[in-house]
């Protein structure tokens, strides 16, 4: 799993699908549609999340086992490196799941869809404004080929790594260098669409560079659709390892 368990009752840390910190830390370019998440005052990160393209402009898309409790007090960095904020901090305001993962933690849907907002004295417009278009959302079928981009628990600058997807067992696959622990929710990306996310069964992966996605399909669309419409924010469980 690509977790760091250190947000307590508001965001749980992602280890990389693969779940071990072992192998190299290539980094890559950073991407200001993708940043990492802190919570509070604390200058620890933890998991990555990813511009989406939305009518509202305002929206980001995660890992759901990132996020525990309410939306309190979590902000994005979009382009975040050299622990420089170069389109400024935004704050979470509302959280939204898909009901299996709220009622059973269904792996399938171990995905996030977050609304945030500027800092109070910043320039008060939505997201895509700073960083452009988002990522629209696609599916993943096998054989595609992504880049993957997110930052580990403890780096400051993205890492990440090229592959092809493939499908085991049903689950969206693929092998990955680089990826370490706190890249939970770190974007698969293909052209201009993140067709997933690191996350989904074993919240990522246990074994050493083998990530895995939850499956991107209607009932994310579902959640992005009631962001959109900024209905009322889900309350998140709080998740197990299960690696």
């Amino acid at each position: 799993m690509r977790q760091v368990l250190m947000f307590l009752a508001v965001v749980v840390g992602a280890s990389l699908v693969g779940g071990s910190a072992s192998t190299p830390q290539p980094s890559v370019l950073a991407d200001r549609r993708v940043g990492p998440l802190f919570i509070g005052t604390s200058d620890e990160h933890d998991c990555t999340a990813t511009v989406i393209h939305s009518r509202t402009g305002d929206l980001l898309l995660t890992a759901a086992h990132c996020v525990t409790g309410a939306a309190d007090d979590i902000r994005f960095a979009p382009g975040y490196h050299d622990r420089i904020k170069p389109y400024g901090i935004w704050r979470v305001t509302a959280v939204y799941l898909a009901s299996s993962w709220v009622r059973g933690l269904n792996v399938d849907d171990d995905f996030a869809v977050m609304r945030v907002a500027p800092d109070p004295g910043s320039p008060q417009h939505p997201l895509e404004t700073v960083t452009g278009r988002g990522f629209t959302v696609g599916s993943t079928t096998p054989g595609s080929r992504v880049r993957v981009v997110g930052y580990g628990g403890v780096a400051d600058d993205p890492v990440g790594c090229r592959g092809r997807t493939r499908t085991v067992r049903g689950v969206p696959t693929i092998s990955c260098r680089g990826l370490v622990d706190g890249t939970s929710g770190s974007p698969w990306i293909a052209g201009r669409s993140a067709i997933g996310i690191v996350g989904g069964y074993h919240q990522g992966g246990c074994i050493t560079d083998v990530s895995h996605s939850p499956v991107f399909g209607s009932d994310l669309h579902e959640v992005i659709a009631r962001a959109e419409a900024h209905g009322p924010s889900d309350v998140a469980p709080e998740p197990q390892s299960d690696c």
